[in-house]
């Protein structure tokens, strides 16, 4: 049974890329990739256009182009990713299960509906995301950059957001419970809920 509590990355289920049969694939576009997409390591793949249901198992994306690309309904899992580029992509419906992803620039990623279960997002840029009426299950987003972010009518009971940039992230009242926060993201969470946070009195001029 794995361990309640904020997610570790040693929680998370690596992709398996060892053995013979593993592929490497370099500069091909992911939108003519057939599904399901297994054991292969993409190295500054691209993509032009839709690619829907694409089910995807064990692997590692390094530096991939992805801008403006529709992945709808994608089906992942024991996946990792580094460096790779996202702005106004649209992954709305995904389910993305045990998930490294660093260093990432996913702007205005339309994520509508989305299931995550055990995501690590370290130092990702996701300004202006759009992750509402989503299932958030042990995720963790450390040192992101979720400026303008909304996550309305997304629970956040088990969501770690230490380390990470709040300002004008859109939050629903009633599902901030549970969420994981340092105190000087505190008055994030205060303004969500219409509290005002200010000095004792006398010591604010």
């Amino acid at each position: 049974m794995r361990k309640s509590g904020p997610l570790t990355r040693k929680q998370i289920d690596p992709p398996d890329l060892e053995g013979d049969d593993v592929r490497t694939l370099e500069d091909d576009d992911l939108g003519t990739l057939d599904s399901p997409i297994e054991r292969v390591t993409l190295e500054r793949c691209t993509t032009n256009g839709a690619k829907s249901g694409l089910r995807v198992r064990d692997a590692h994306m390094r530096s991939c182009e992805m801008r403006n690309g529709s992945f709808v309904d994608l089906d992942a899992a024991r996946m990792a990713l580094d460096g790779c580029r996202g702005l106004g992509a649209d992954v709305s419906g995904m389910t993305l299960r045990d998930a490294m992803i660093g260093g990432c620039d996913l702007r205005m990623v339309r994520a509508f509906g989305v299931r995550m279960t055990r995501c690590f997002l370290e130092s990702c840029d996701l300004r202006e995301a759009e992750f509402e009426e989503s299932t958030l299950d042990r995720v963790v987003f450390r040192n992101c950059d979720l400026r303008g972010a909304r996550l309305l009518r997304t629970p956040l009971r088990t969501v770690d957001l230490r380390g990470s940039r709040l300002d004008g992230i859109g939050l629903s009242p009633d599902q901030l419970a549970g969420a994981i926060i340092t105190p000087e993201q505190a008055d994030v969470f205060a303004l969500a809920i219409g509290v005002k946070v200010r000095p004792p009195d006398g010591t604010d001029a």
